[in-house]
């Protein structure tokens, strides 16, 4: 290797004859170019143009002599000058860099230049070299507005997606996919190695063709497909490791021991001091639980691609292969897709093409998120186990709980659940889209598909008596089948028509309908008699089951009309109408028009010849859209079944379950985007900047309703939100020499969200917390009139009572004693009320997001770095309640020992360690932590080998070395600051960015290859 590496670098044998070329270059213009790269064609002997666009070089007098010029932002011109004794003259043409690419809009394709809408696209030349685990990741600080959030790093979890803000309260904000033209494709199976091209439309014009399902904007993701001419192959291979990127700093088995000695008598008198001084000498640091569970855990990776194809038939065929395994024992995640694309052309006029996919996933998931104790929360019961207790008994077995007792928390062996339970998820899915093109004449298409996705969803949970969670039920087993399926039939005309001179049209219109089903069946069983079947034979306890089944259908008209006028004036008209079986019969049907304007300024005659400015385009769009994302028959009358006792016999029967609303229609967004693309210096420089304003009505909510109606709540259309912000997007290339590349792009997104409308009320609490740790219920956060979604509402911390005196003086009405917290009393009546005491005490959405990435080239060697960042925003770390103070027996922040009151003028900042005080309260804002960070998301350092150098056998090959989540600079004193522990599902749409031990995020690293055939 190294050999090859120094004959690569050899200079070029400059001992023969030379003579002298000297010559002069131009634009297009004919205006002389500076800093023109002029070089000798397969040597590294050049120069660049002088200023007044002139040059000189000496060259060896052989035959041929071919120069090459390039410059950024103008097509590369070969000049032979084999036999040109005098000066040469060369002229260079602009091209139009980036504004001329293709990108995937809704129904149809349009060059970057005509786009009147707001549109991101992600690049993916550098992903080639990256190793990228999941779809969304694809997102991740690269498209300006597009928020990214790893809450839960479990293998195989899903990412959150955010375009422009929360629109919705009670219904989902995730955006709607679209995969080969197939709308709310399911992306968790994809193989990111299929991925051609990822499009991100975001405002009302680019959206609206979507209707009732675009606004929370629109992925449009393009997989690949085969070429003409010499068959391809490519195979990618990745392995590497993964270890947690924080551990928490917990009590040893001295210092905790020594913690219960202090509190077991001031939280009961009755109990005995536990540990001597000589038995806490001889413990050590004891079991550190956090290293019993967590590992080293392995990554791979396996992919190969053919493609190839005649210019009638061409294919894409590829085979995926991804395992993961977990950094807390007994989890991990393997992945098999094989993706097969073709496209055949019948005739000139009638053409066809298949795009599907086959996909397995099978799933090990640790038991996270949940509340811990009996409910099984196997991180949560590491940090709150003694560090005195082992992880295995005398006997060589489990310990069955943390102990002893009444001086440790009653949970379970987190090494034992972790083993010993099971909770296993199996899918497969099976994808295919077909569709047949007919051009009956050049510019008129007709167009239909039909396709359909098909997944069968399995999970299987067991819990053994033998498990401290197992035994609350003597043994558990449970089965959740799904079956779901959607198909889509599509069928949509297209006309590009010039209309004489300078008169463009692109028109499309269809009509689609799609429909979805969904069953499933869940088994669970207690008190088993046997630990030896686990979920095969459900017969052998009590058993509770149940099914359900639900449908839904959109039927669809579109129509889309894009006029340019000179190549410089831009229109676009949208309009969809959606007909929805999930509303209310008096609003089936919903409207969703947009239009929008943009001026190709540099078009103009005083702009063209300027040369710093390469292109300059502004734009503005209004429009509305919907989102349907809601239960199925929310608007119809449902049904509960109930039994009962009648004459000595139980019977079954039906009762009404709700109060049906036949006026239920979905949430309208309307919004307004202005914004402008600019390129300068011959293309070097690319920005866009964009302003948005979105105001969602009609929001979904339950109601109350009087006890007079016989229910507690209705769903209504009440209430309305707003996100509005400003985004920025700078691409650069920075060096643009034949052994120097570098190239940069940074974005920056602002969005600020503000609750217009909730109806009747001025304020409603929501926003989930642990049961566990408030017994009674509680909430996070507070729903306010002009004010944002995601406000942490609670009491303000204000210190630590030192004295009775102060106390006394004080003249609360509070129950307390020093050491307990301080919270202020905001309306001075000395009581602590949670309805005039609490206050907003944090924000969980971000004040701005950014992103960051580089790419540096240098000879053979490629270094690609990816930042990623949130500003101005908080975390409401519930940890603290147990692990600060509030649980006496819970193990302790190992910081509790040194820093807690232990008498007046010890601590300000943290209670006693037998105060309950702060748990009795609810939320309070020293629970609340700063969650900005910065973090280096990706590192990779690549190598393409000297081909055909090396061996003719290979047309590509690289090798590279990638380290994920290097970095995260970050106050946050948790796991991790990019966190939540509820899912992103109905019911916790309001529960945002609480830290109550989730799957804590991973530091990847791997090597790898990419070889090409």
């Amino acid at each position: 290797m190294i050999l090859f590496i120094l004959w690569s670098i050899i200079p070029y044998d400059a001992t023969a004859q030379q003579k002298r070329i000297f010559g002069k270059v131009f634009n297009s213009s004919n205006l002389p170019m500076p800093g023109v790269n002029v070089q000798l064609k397969g040597t590294n002997i050049g120069t660049f143009t002088d200023p007044k666009g002139f040059f000189t070089l000496m060259v060896p007098d052989t035959k041929p002599v071919v120069l090459v010029a390039s410059s950024v932002g103008y097509t590369s011109q070969e000049v032979d000058v084999t036999d040109n004794n005098g000066e040469v003259t060369i002229t260079l043409r602009e091209v139009e860099t980036v504004l001329s690419d293709v990108v995937v809009v809704g129904y149809g394709t349009s060059r970057k230049k005509d786009l009147t809408g707001s549109v991101g696209s992600v690049g993916l030349s550098s992903i080639d070299k990256t190793p990228v685990f999941g779809t969304s990741q694809l997102l991740s600080g690269r498209v300006a507005g597009v928020q990214v959030t790893q809450t839960n790093s479990q293998p195989g979890a899903s990412l959150t997606v955010r375009i422009r803000g929360t629109n919705s309260i009670t219904s989902s904000s995730d955006p709607l996919y679209v995969i080969d033209g197939y709308a709310g494709a399911d992306i968790t199976a994809l193989n990111p190695n299929d991925i051609a091209s990822i499009d991100v439309l975001k405002d009302a014009s680019a959206t609206a063709i979507y209707g009732s399902r675009g606004a929370n904007g629109v992925v449009i993701i393009t997989t690949r497909r085969g070429s003409t001419g010499k068959k391809g192959v490519n195979f990618d291979v990745y392995t590497g490791v993964q270890r947690v990127a924080n551990k928490l700093d917990m009590m040893n088995a001295q210092q905790y021991a020594r913690f219960v000695n202090e509190a077991a008598p001031k939280t009961n008198p009755a109990y005995a001091v536990p540990y001597t001084d000589a038995q806490i000498d001889a413990m050590g640091k004891g079991t550190d639980w956090q290293d019993e569970l967590f590992r080293s855990a392995q990554i791979s990776n396996f992919n190969l691609g053919f493609n190839g194809g005649t210019a009638d038939a061409k294919y894409y065929l590829s085979m995926n292969y991804f395992t993961q395994d977990g950094i807390i024992i007994g989890s991990n995640y393997k992945r098999g897709t094989l993706r097969f694309n073709l496209d055949n052309k019948i005739s000139n006029q009638l053409k066809m093409g298949l795009s599907s996919q086959i996909s397995y996933e099978n799933q090990l998931q640790a038991n996270v998120n949940t509340t811990g104790g009996s409910g099984g929360g196997t991180l949560l019961d590491a940090l709150l186990s003694s560090p005195i207790t082992p992880v295995y008994d005398s006997t060589g077995a489990y310990t069955f709980k943390n102990g002893p007792q009444p001086y440790a928390i009653e949970v379970g062996n987190p090494v034992a659940a972790a083993n010993l339970n099971s909770d296993k998820n199996k899918n497969t899915r099976i994808f295919a889209n077909v569709f047949g093109e007919w051009e009956p004449v050049k510019g008129l298409k007709l167009r239909s598909s039909f396709g359909g996705e098909y997944r069968n969803y399995r999970n299987d949970v067991f819990r053994p008596s033998t498990t401290y969670l197992g035994a609350q039920n003597n043994g558990y087993a449970q089965v959740v089948t799904n079956n779901n399926y959607n198909w889509l039939n599509e069928n949509t005309i297209t006309l590009d028509k010039k209309l004489g001179s300078g008169h463009v049209i692109n028109a499309v219109a269809g009509f689609t309908y799609q429909e979805f089903k969904n069953a499933s069946v869940t088994s669970t069983v207690t008190t088993l008699s046997t630990n030896n079947l686990l979920t095969d034979n459900l017969g052998i306890g009590t058993a509770a089951d149940g099914s359900s089944t639900t449908r839904n259908a959109l039927a669809s008209f579109l129509g889309r009309l894009n006029y340019r006028l000179f190549e410089r004036y831009l229109f676009t008209f949208t309009f969809r109408a959606d007909g929805s079986s999930r509303f209310g019969v008096n609003n089936k049907w919903g409207y969703f028009p947009s239009g929008a304007i943009a001026w190709r300024v540099k078009d103009e005659a005083f702009l063209k010849n300027v040369e710093a400015i390469s292109d300059l385009k502004v734009r503005a769009s209004y429009g509305a859209t919907g989102n349907q994302e809601i239960g199925s028959y929310l608007s119809q009358k449902q049904y509960t079944a109930n039994s009962y006792v009648l004459n000595r016999a139980r019977v079954s029967g039906f009762s009404p379950n709700n109060l049906p609303n036949p006026d239920l229609v979905w949430e309208a967004t309307k919004a307004l985007d202005a914004g402008f693309d600019l390129a300068i210096l011959g293309g070097r420089v690319q920005i866009t900047a964009d302003y948005y304003d979105k105001k969602t009505t009609k929001l979904l909510f339950q109601v109350a309703l009087p006890s007079t109606s016989g229910f507690s709540t209705m769903t209504q259309n009440i209430g309305s939100v707003q996100n509005k912000g400003i985004e920025l997007a700078i691409n650069t290339i920075n060096i643009d020499q034949k052994n120097i590349k570098w190239s940069t792009s940074f974005n920056i997104s602002a969005n600020r969200n503000k609750i217009l409308d909730l109806g009747a009320v001025p304020f409603q609490y929501t926003g989930n917390v642990s049961s566990n740790l408030f017994p009674g219920g509680r909430n996070s956060s507070i729903l306010q009139v002009g004010r944002p979604i995601g406000e942490f509402y609670g009491y303000v911390f204000d210190g630590i009572w030192q004295t009775q005196d102060q106390i006394n003086k004080s003249g609360t009405k509070q129950s307390v004693k020093p050491g307990d917290p301080i919270y202020k009393d905001l309306n001075g009546d000395s009581a602590l009320d949670g309805t005039f005491d609490r206050t907003i005490i944090g924000h969980a959405l971000p004040k701005f997001t950014y992103g960051f990435n580089s790419s540096l080239t240098v000879g053979h060697f490629n270094l690609f770095v990816l930042i990623q960042g949130v500003q101005g925003v908080d975390i409401l770390n519930e940890n603290k309640i147990e692990m600060e103070n509030g649980v006496p027996y819970a193990n302790k922040f190992a910081y509790v020992a040194t820093d807690s009151w232990r008498g007046e003028g010890t601590s300000n900042k943290l209670p006693a360690v037998w105060s309950t005080y702060r748990r009795s309260l609810g939320v309070t804002s020293d629970m609340i932590e700063n969650g900005s960070y910065l973090r280096f998301k990706t590192i990779t350092l690549s190598y393409d080998l000297p081909l055909p150098r090396l061996t003719p056998v290979f047309k590509t090959a690289s090798i590279y070395a990638t380290a994920q989540n290097l970095i995260t600079i970050t106050d946050y004193s948790g796991y991790d600051p990019e966190v939540n522990s509820y899912s992103n599902t109905s019911g916790n749409y309001t529960s945002l960015n609480i830290d109550y031990n989730p799957y804590p995020n991973i530091k990847t690293y791997t090597v790898g290859m990419k070889l090409g055939f």
